[in-house]
């Protein structure tokens, strides 16, 4: 247990400024160790709680018919946590292949798993130029950052913004490179959120991490565009 006056810093905080003996790969690395062991608790740990507990409410139906009524909310609940946790494993986790790029990774992630929720039903997403990402060399830890980026920026128009279309685009010249995810939802108020929002936060801090350049953009009720750049 560490005293109050402790000043070790924690492993898995962004690198700051003062801290040179600390790279950004480093700081990268690690917050994706930590990411794998959270999927692996919750695999190892969890899960079978939860699918012995379905296991014992469904034979409680069956045994006592009386009881099915009663018992079928709490099956749902169990359901539905079996199924959080399977999204937060997924989203935890990198996915095993890369090699295609960022987006290209992205899309199957979030088809799979975020946007076949139905929590945004009426949601148009377009991915533009996805076939010209999946050509381009990329460096490892832009890879990451990317696909963690695009995840968590897809996630949160679908829980938050109330868009009815999203569009992830990739488009590249000479100078460099740009990703970015436009909605056309409720928009936000960019001085009390990005304060607030330990997504745009952590997303902000990765692009810094891999070298590349973030912004998000957009006023309430005009949408919202995140952008990562490669940096000048």
């Amino acid at each position: 247990m560490t005293s109050a006056d402790d000043s070790t810093p924690d492993p898995f905080s962004a690198p700051s400024d003062s801290e040179p003996e600390r790279s950004e790969s480093q700081w990268m690395r690690m917050l994706e160790a930590e990411r794998q062991s959270i999927a692996g608790d919750l695999h190892d740990e969890l899960l079978p709680y939860l699918f012995a507990a379905a296991g014992s409410l469904a034979s409680l139906q069956r045994q006592h018919p009386e009881l099915k009524t009663k018992l079928e909310q709490p099956a749902k609940w169990i359901d539905q946590a079996r199924e959080i946790a399977r999204q937060i494993m997924s989203g935890a986790a990198l996915p095993n292949d890369l090699s295609n790029g960022p987006l290209v990774a992205a899309k199957a992630f979030l088809e799979s798993v975020v946007l076949s929720a139905g929590e945004s039903p009426s949601l148009s997403v377009q991915w533009k130029h996805l076939d010209a990402s999946a050509q381009f060399a990329w460096e490892e830890s832009q890879t990451i950052a990317v696909y963690r980026i695009v995840c968590e920026g897809v996630r949160n128009v679908v829980r938050h913004a109330k868009a009815s279309e999203l569009v992830v685009a990739w488009d590249a010249s000479e100078s460099g490179w740009t990703v970015s995810i436009q909605d056309n939802g409720k928009g936000l108020d960019l001085q009390s959120v990005s304060k607030s929002s330990h997504g745009i936060t952590l997303m902000r801090e990765r692009a810094r991490a891999a070298g590349l350049q973030f912004q998000i953009t957009g006023t309430e009720g005009s949408g919202t565009r995140v952008i990562v750049s490669q940096s000048p």
